[in-house]
């Protein structure tokens, strides 16, 4: 879980630093790719959880650009330019291998000389909507993504669409396990030979950025520069990432979740993914290209009017991994992880949908079944969700007891409260109990994590100056 203390001290000093910030030395910048023409910024600046945009406007001929520098205080600073360097090189990679819509590079920097001794890169501004603002799984014309009942016409479209990202990016194969990087920063990342980037950069991700920020240290698990040679050593490393989490992290939200529940999700959740789920006859390959934020955020995607996509932007978190971490949307029913697991088979439904244009797609570009072969299984069990434990593991709760606890000692829908009461005293508890006092270790370690939550509570009772601090939830053992 996210320290919402370090968050919010670090979100007032992002605030500062973005209130301080002179814009000047920023059109300065972007002019210098336009020849020395004077720009002007024409609409608000728009910032995300790692970046800030600004959208500067030139005339005679006018164009529009977008000008991106990372948040200090949200990006590690030993991370700046390793993060420039795989978007610049994916961007490149994917501009020449694909005909997947993405912006045009205009000029980039690293830290040493760009704008406020931060990396920079200048894309063009594309005029996209995203699909919540086209009241995607909310208003008619999307109908078919949650009610059950014929594929609308936008649906399908949308889906079609979808497929031709997720074909074109499976056709990326590489060696090793990484990121992308460029041959050289010495050699324009704009003009580079495509196929003399390599799998170069460890394959970093969201999770790994974050645990930085917070001083976690995953770099054990990923050292800078270090790709990976096997899914299995891959995996291993996600779940290491999730026990340090686990470990080291204060705030686990136990007036919320039952802290013994918390270790015994944590527990089997990495021997499901060990013992059932990782698929070891592609141990050794392939590896393909993935987006990296795609699975679980729909932003990235823009669309006009007519809900033609025009653009996929922020490949930042782009990675080579397994193929079987390439993983239908967790959105695909409008929402996110939680509602998907609420609502498995309206979301097995749109996978199908999916697959099937992955395998019209396919079948248009006279490529083999190769995607839609692996997501048949993927019709009726919410394998994405797996995925994102992996990638995201504040996600893990949610994802072993709404999924794959229930394979074992499955649950039925549309209970009542007394059913759900009843399920938990008698299919869940007696586990949990048995899981902890079956080992002293297990139980120290959930006293520490109470006493660390306990320490948590107080800490954000002094820092938000609330009355009474939060309390440990009933617990079970």
């Amino acid at each position: 879980m996210r320290d919402e203390i370090k968050m919010d001290k670090m979100e007032e000093e992002r605030d500062r630093w973005l209130a301080a910030l002179d814009k000047t030395e920023l059109c300065g910048f972007a002019s210098s790719f336009r020849n020395g023409d004077q720009c002007r910024i024409f609409k608000p600046r728009e910032r995300g959880a790692f970046n800030v945009c600004f959208f500067v406007e030139f005339d005679s001929p006018r164009e529009r650009r977008v000008v991106r520098i990372p948040i200090p205080s949200c990006v590690p600073k030993s991370m700046w330019d390793e993060k420039t360097e795989i978007e610049l090189a994916t961007m490149r990679y994917v501009s020449a291998k694909t005909t997947i819509p993405i912006p045009r590079i205009h000029g980039y920097a690293f830290s040493d000389t760009g704008p406020y001794g931060l990396p920079c890169i200048i894309m063009d501004f594309v005029d996209g909507r995203k699909l919540m603002d086209l009241g995607f799984g909310k208003v008619a014309s999307w109908s078919s993504i949650l009610l059950d009942g014929p594929q609308s016409s936008t649906a399908k479209h949308f889906h079609q669409q979808l497929a031709d990202v997720y074909v074109q990016l499976r056709q990326l194969e590489f060696p090793q396990i990484g990121a992308l990087g460029l041959p050289s920063r010495d050699i324009s990342a704009m003009s580079c030979n495509p196929e003399d980037i390599r799998v170069s950069n460890r394959p970093l991700s969201i999770d790994v950025a974050q645990q930085e920020v917070y001083g976690l240290e995953p770099g054990k698990a990923f050292p800078p520069g270090e790709t990976v040679s096997t899914a299995k050593e891959f995996v291993d490393r996600l779940l290491w990432l999730a026990d340090n989490k686990l470990d080291k992290e204060l705030d686990h939200q136990m007036d919320e979740n039952e802290p013994a529940a918390i270790l015994y999700a944590a527990h089997h959740f990495k021997h499901f993914v060990l013992d059932e789920w990782l698929d070891m006859s592609a141990n050794d390959g392939p590896f393909v290209l993935v987006h990296g934020d795609l699975d679980n955020v729909m932003g990235n995607l823009l669309f006009d009017d007519d809900f033609n996509l025009v653009s996929v932007v922020d490949w930042e978190w782009s990675r080579v991994v397994p193929a079987q971490l390439m993983v239908p949307p967790v959105w695909l029913l409008g929402s996110q992880l939680d509602f998907a697991l609420l609502w498995q088979d309206s979301y097995n439904r749109q996978v199908r949908e999916l697959r099937a244009a992955v395998q019209e797609r396919e079948k248009a570009l006279g490529l083999p079944p190769i995607l839609s072969t692996k997501w048949e299984p993927l019709e009726s069990w919410f394998h994405s969700a797996v995925a994102v434990g992996l990638n995201y593991p504040e996600a893990i709760f949610e994802v072993y007891w709404e999924l794959i606890f229930t394979i074992s000692v499955p649950k039925k829908d549309h209970t009542t409260k007394e059913e759900d009461d009843d399920y938990r005293r008698t299919e869940v508890i007696p586990r949990i109990k048995a899981f902890i006092e079956a080992s002293e270790e297990r139980r120290a370690f959930m006293e520490r994590k109470i006493r660390d939550q306990l320490q948590f509570f107080e800490a954000e009772k002094e820092h938000y100056h609330y009355k009474w601090p939060r309390r440990i939830v009933e617990r079970c053992i």
